[in-house]
This record gives C-alpha cells, sequence and structure tokens, in this order.
C-alpha cells in the first residue's frame, strides 16, 4: 500500500517533471528564436529530455504538418498538427492538445508537453507552417472535425 508521503512525493515528482519540460521548451523557442538553430548543449538537453516526442515533433514542424489557419475578418487563429493517427487542435498559448498522449500524461502532470506542441512551437518560431485563409463563417466547419470526434469518442 503506499502511504500518502509517498503519493505526495510521487505528485510533487510529476509536477516538477511537468515545469522542468516547459521551462526546457521556452529556453529552446527563445535560442531557435535567436540563433535560428539550437546548439549542442541544448540539442542533447532537448533529446534527453523529451526523446522521441522531441524527434516526432521537430519532423512534424518540418514536414509542412502543422497548419496555421487564419479567419478573415476577426484575425482568430487556430493551430492544428497532423500526427499519425489524426489531426489534432492545438492551443500553444495555454497549452492544450486534443490527444490522447496530453489527456493522459501531461494532464496528470507525468510530463510537461506532447509532440503536437513541440511541433507547433518549433513549427511557428522557424515560420514553417501551413497558412490557411478561411471567413469567420468557416470557423465551426474547421473546429467541428475536433468536437465531433470528442462527441464520437475517438482517440488517438
Amino acid at each position: 500500500m503506499i502511504s500518502s508521503n509517498q503519493h505526495s512525493l510521487a505528485g510533487m515528482q510529476m509536477q516538477r517533471a511537468y515545469e522542468s519540460e516547459n521551462e526546457l521548451m521556452g529556453e529552446a523557442i527563445a535560442e531557435l528564436r535567436s540563433e535560428g538553430r539550437f546548439s549542442e548543449r541544448l540539442k542533447d538537453s532537448l533529446l534527453k529530455t523529451f526523446g522521441e516526442r522531441f524527434t516526432n515533433g521537430w519532423e512534424l514542424a518540418s514536414s509542412g504538418k502543422v497548419r496555421r489557419y487564419e479567419f478573415i475578418p476577426s484575425g482568430r487563429v487556430v493551430w492544428a498538427v497532423q500526427g499519425r493517427r489524426g489531426e489534432y487542435q492545438v492551443m500553444p498559448d495555454i497549452p492544450f492538445c486534443y490527444c490522447d498522449d496530453y489527456y493522459f500524461r501531461v494532464m496528470d502532470k507525468k510530463r510537461g508537453l506532447c509532440y503536437h506542441i513541440i511541433a507547433q512551437r518549433v513549427a511557428e518560431t522557424l515560420n514553417r507552417f501551413v497558412r490557411i485563409s478561411k471567413k469567420d463563417a468557416q470557423y465551426s466547419t474547421i473546429t467541428d472535425r475536433w468536437r465531433a470526434k470528442e462527441k464520437r469518442g475517438d482517440s488517438e
């Protein structure tokens, strides 16, 4: 049986992992923005911390799998990332993603970021995304695909 102290310690460790991943990603984006690339030291840290999530995110950002929907005339922006099993809406300012990894690991603070959020942040910083303009009247047509997925109970 797990004591309340062990449970509390595990919770604090997960919180620290969550915070350190977000801090590292912030540092990485700042360096990418100023230098246009990652130093070897930072790249090693990213790979050690995120592992396959960093590799997958970088690959998605580099291969045009990140989309920025811009709605006119409101200027509203919606980000989407094409993952292995579908397209997921990403809200970078929160950060939030509709994928299962986010739901089961990030929300439980076992991880700080899913690879879709990593992909969006890298793509936006490097200006490597597909820009799609839509009229405001088309907003719900675009966003309904994620809401419909939620209602059906589909997952990544």
